[in-house]
């Protein structure tokens, strides 16, 4: 079905307007606009053929005023593409009915039932309007009632000439069917269509909350610590003077609680950015190496302290194309990953290659490793807790993530491999420079 609407370009249709400025509610209300609309047009050029083919009385005037509803129907597709869409709602809700008042005033009374459009188009704004328009959805509903129990109560059944097809009683209780039908199938879709999207809306709203509740956890405890670290050892600094080994000692520890506090904050700023699409790419020709040992030397001490020894195999003349901010911190968040889950006196080993038109970029340790499960779930981006490195070091869980997402959108990728007390191979692959 998903490769039919593409084909047909109705997908496309449905989505004009849509930006990723518009929150998932506001996208639906949209694109239910364009359903309803598309809807119209179809049923406006269906209805002029079939008029003229059984003569209904004043055909070339409902032609005429089909032609007109048309018309404004295409313009409603255009002022959704130019971001007017209270416009767009306002014409639509009011449009739609004009063909139906006529067609039951003027020509077939209520002899084709017509007239059980305005049921439909009654409740048309409780899922095009929010519950800031309840007076025109009020208003809209009433009209659109009062035009049914008008015609219903008070409506005569139209006089056609004999001779036409109309005439005949088959053909008029042919056009009645074909509108309870043609309601119930409008009903039916627009409802169906409202209600997936509302599924959607409730499975961002459950995405959100999570990553609200995992933004909190990681400021509770991640920052939480390091933060009281420091505050404590500023504290006992301000009360007396120690020697200058135990000086040393601390300004050592105090700043590498200050490292340890900016890659959580760094990665969970990074995640967050990536997850409500503010997250730029401007990708350009780099030099890897001089990415790689920049990122070295961030990590340098964090290093040293375990004494983790690096060994790299990266040609020195290599380029890739990406961006350099997104790269750094995937770099940053894979060689951070290595050192806390490596074992003091352990050693890294990192690699490039050429892989196709790409450059493999493969990291190496042999500290803790991972499960399959926790594997699994990295993969998959569900919520997990983060292990302690080998000497206590607290993760935030985001790392890998965050670069899962910061490579697709520069056209690379992540892969990993782990075993359990075996160490992991982090396998990533960034386009060659053009």
């Amino acid at each position: 079905m998903n490769v039919l609407l593409e084909r047909l370009g109705i997908r496309k249709l449905l989505n004009l307007g849509v930006t990723e400025q518009l929150g998932l509610e506001s996208s639906v209300r949209v694109q239910l606009s364009n359903l309803i609309a598309f809807l119209g047009i179809f049923s406006n050029v269906q209805y002029s053929i079939f008029f003229t083919i059984a003569e209904a009385p004043y055909y070339q005037v409902m032609n005429f005023v089909h032609t007109i509803v048309v018309f404004v129907f295409f313009m409603v597709f255009y002022f959704n593409l130019k971001g007017r869409y209270a416009l767009s709602k306002f014409i639509l809700v009011f449009i739609i009915s004009v063909p139906l008042l006529c067609v039951s005033t003027f020509s077939f009374g209520t002899s084709g039932g017509f007239y059980y459009y305005f049921l439909v188009f009654a409740i048309i704004p409780f899922v095009l309007f929010s519950y800031d328009d309840k007076w025109w959805i009020l208003f809209l509903f009433l009209m659109n009632t009062s035009f049914y129990v008008w015609f219903e109560f008070f409506g005569r059944p139209g006089v056609f000439r004999e001779g036409t097809l109309l005439y005949r009683k088959d053909i008029q209780d042919l056009f009645r069917v074909n509108s309870v039908v043609s309601c119930l199938s409008f009903v039916a879709l627009v409802m169906f269509y409202f209600l997936r999207n509302i599924n959607r809306i409730q499975k961002e709203m459950i995405r959100i909350n999570d990553h609200k509740d995992r933004i909190f956890s990681i400021l509770a405890h991640d920052l939480k610590g390091p933060m009281g670290t420091m505050s404590n050892y500023l504290g006992y600094l301000t009360r007396s003077l120690p020697e200058r080994e135990e000086l040393v000692m601390g300004l050592k520890e105090l700043k590498k609680s200050i490292n340890q506090s900016y890659l959580v904050l760094e990665s969970l700023l990074d995640w967050v950015q990536n997850e409500t699409k503010k997250t730029q790419c401007n990708p350009k020709n780099l030099n890897f190496s001089v990415l790689l040992k920049s990122t070295m030397d961030i990590l340098n001490i964090q290093a040293t302290n375990k004494e983790i020894l690096w060994e790299t195999k990266v040609p020195n003349d290599d380029s890739i194309y990406c961006d350099e901010r997104m790269t750094s911190t995937v770099l940053r968040n894979i060689l951070s990953n290595a050192i806390k889950y490596s074992h003091p006196k352990g050693k890294v080993v990192i690699e490039a290659k050429h892989v196709s038109s790409f450059m493999e970029i493969q990291v190496l340790d042999q500290g803790i490793g991972m499960t399959s499960d926790l594997l699994e779930k990295i993969i998959e981006g569900k919520r997990f807790t983060s292990e302690f490195g080998t000497v206590g070091e607290k993760g935030t869980g985001l790392g890998l993530l965050v670069c899962m997402e910061l490579l697709k959108e520069q056209g690379g990728s992540l892969r990993v491999v782990s075993l359990p007390d075996l160490g992991t191979k982090i396998f990533i692959q960034l386009p060659l420079k053009r």
